[in-house]
């Protein structure tokens, strides 16, 4: 219900000052929100860069680790080990 009402406070200013609704800042909104009163004005609210031709795709910051995966608990892993260095 907040996130919804955030953007109804952020299309008032994007279509006043005819840019995207994405280009105004989501956190200004919601600050203006939380700290208005009832029939408060809506202050100017700060319009992002267009940075077109922008484009994040979703990857992997890390590389797999080169150790292998625990499969067991680890009492039960440990015991295994202890067995196997001793018994060399």
């Amino acid at each position: 219900m907040v996130y919804h009402s955030v953007r109804l406070v952020v299309a008032q200013p994007a279509s006043r000052l005819e840019v995207a609704e994405d280009r105004i800042r989501f956190v200004d909104a919601l600050c203006w929100l939380l700290d208005s009163k009832a029939g408060d004005d809506l202050v100017p609210l700060k319009v992002n860069p267009d940075r077109s031709g922008r484009l994040e795709p979703r990857v992997r910051k890390r590389r797999p680790k080169e150790f292998r995966v625990l499969k067991k608990p680890r009492p039960e892993w440990r015991k295994q080990l202890m067995k196997n260095i001793f018994s060399d």
